[in-house]
């Protein structure tokens, strides 16, 4: 691809050329009365004297040296105090990773200046700390499921405790109508009444034992599934079941059997007399039932109050357990350190095999979307700085973009080595551009603001003290002095030297500066 500038010098000395061929017209062909005019409208200057201020350029000329031309405008414009500053993060929009407990790091997932989301894995920490909690949580369980058994056994006998008082409470009821009969009865009958509750009482407890072995099987099946206990305590448990299937079966031949011998005696007895000693009989087994009853619920009271307490270690163990294992994704003697916020890792002291403790950061995160810009206010402008004034911010690094921040804090103390005073610039809209540490320019907005007359500053040369901006007239660019007042980020008030409306080069002044130098040397030779 062919260079672009030797388009514009060719150019450019084609302009030079053709303006110096007519006698009495100079290089910009302009006539000596011009010239004269010229003298006329500016006494104090002397335009034999002066070099020449105009560069001629045909558009595509202008147009190859990236020359762009703006309108001076009379626009609100607010003074602006100038000063350095420096960009740091803020305290909501930074966060510390710490971890919460003591071990050893297995795992990096983050590297500095990594972009990480909240709740992202940053890395992985071993800890014994961890692992023994973990365990204290298991041997709770355990406790707990063997004070959840011993509470269903303990109300399946208050249910057969209640089952017996009421079959005794039903024979005293019927020996009593018996009695006010005038009947007596005679002991066989009784007795194998007795032995038919008795048998029946034996199955129902057989059958509440086999129901709590059953559910000790399952538990221990679960247990040896996790490795909690062995196979010989399962493989004892499961022999316990079977030998429980077998009394199940002998009590309810039993029961059978008294049956039978209770209808046999019932109807021997319905020939006769039932004895008055069966009522005594009964109303004690009420007063033994009774109290068989009131013992059973004791037990359940008892050992409701222990699976209440299990329950409670439960819960501090896995309280233990969560304050160690903060708010990060743990497992079994592990546990993973999060990002607490979203942003950009801006610290990093770990490695990996690393012992840490609860004391020692680790990571920090920023989200810098926000961030401070402290501005050095000289000591005697800081009068005149106000919280909530308009800021806009430059960057060296950025020279095409502004940010938009607003004073949030203005400094009670004054440094003594620079004199002047910290004012904090909160800055929002970043895209995460500004990074802590660097320099910046602060323009801070002073009083109200009014109509000026306003220029990029890209547009203006200085030289010798002076400044000058490039008028277009046509196909001619003139030099022309003017003097500036107040400067924003992107604009600079004018005070005289040109009027609105007309249009100036607000990019590209350099080189008109140097076209113009190169005819100020042709105007010498001529």
């Amino acid at each position: 691809m062919k260079n672009p500038w030797l388009y514009l010098v060719a150019a450019l000395l084609l302009v030079g050329c053709s303006g110096g061929t007519k006698p009495g017209v100079d290089e910009h062909g302009h006539s000596e009365d011009e010239h004269a005019h010229g003298a006329s409208e500016n006494p104090t200057t002397d335009r034999h004297d002066q070099p020449n201020e105009q560069v001629k350029l045909s558009d595509e000329a202008t147009k190859i040296a990236g020359i762009e031309t703006t309108i001076a405008r009379t626009e609100e414009f607010q003074q602006f105090l100038q000063v350095p500053g420096t960009v740091t993060s803020t305290d909501k929009c930074k966060a510390v990773v710490t971890p919460p407990v003591a071990g050893r790091v297995i795992s990096i997932s983050a590297r500095l200046g990594d972009s990480v989301r909240q709740g992202q894995t940053l890395a992985v920490i071993e800890s014994p700390e961890l692992s023994q909690a973990w365990s204290t949580i298991a041997d709770a369980r355990r406790l707990r499921d063997a004070a959840q058994s011993d509470l269903n056994q303990a109300r399946s006998e208050v249910q057969l405790s209640q089952a017996k008082l009421n079959a005794s409470k039903t024979n005293l009821a019927r020996q009593r109508e018996l009695v006010r009969a005038g009947a007596f009865s005679q002991a066989p009958v009784q007795q194998a009444q007795n032995e038919l509750n008795d048998a029946q009482s034996e199955l129902l407890s057989v059958q509440k034992e086999q129901a709590s072995h059953a559910e000790q099987v399952r538990r221990l099946e679960n247990l040896y599934r996790d490795g909690i206990v062995s196979k010989s305590e399962l493989e004892a448990a499961r022999l316990e079941l079977q030998q429980d299937q077998i009394r199940l079966d002998r009590a309810k031949s039993r029961v059978d059997f008294t049956k039978a011998v209770y209808e046999r005696e019932k109807n021997i007895a319905a020939r006769g007399l039932l004895n008055s000693k069966e009522l005594q009989s009964a109303e004690a087994d009420v007063r033994s039932s009774s109290l068989e009853l009131e013992r059973s619920k004791i037990r359940v009271r008892a050992t409701e109050s222990a699976l209440a307490n299990a329950d409670r270690g439960i819960a501090n163990a896995q309280a233990v357990y969560r304050a160690n294992s903060g708010s990060g994704r743990s497992s079994v003697g592990r546990v993973a350190l999060v990002a607490p916020i979203s942003g950009v890792i801006t610290h990093l002291d770990v490695t990996k095999g690393q012992a840490v403790d609860r004391t020692q950061v680790l990571l920090e995160v920023a989200n810098l979307t926000s961030v401070w810009v402290t501005a050095n206010v000289p000591e005697m402008d800081s009068e005149r700085v106000r919280k909530g004034a308009p800021v806009s911010i430059q960057i060296g690094s950025l020279p095409d973009r502004d940010f938009e921040g607003i004073v949030q804090v203005v400094g009670t103390t004054v440094d003594p080595k620079t004199r002047s005073v910290p004012v904090q610039c909160l800055v929002t809209k970043t895209q995460g551009l500004l990074k802590p540490q660097m320099f910046a320019k602060v323009f801070i907005g002073m009083g109200v603001s009014s109509p000026k007359l306003v220029i990029p500053p890209s547009a203006v040369v200085k030289e010798g003290g002076k400044s000058f901006v490039f008028v277009k007239h046509e196909g001619t660019f003139e030099r022309t002095q003017v003097v500036l007042g107040d400067q924003s980020a992107d604009r600079v008030v004018v005070i005289s030297g040109i009027e609105e409306g007309q249009t100036i080069a607000s990019k590209g002044a350099f080189i008109l500066t140097s076209e113009q130098k190169k005819g100020e040397l042709k105007g010498h030779e001529h």
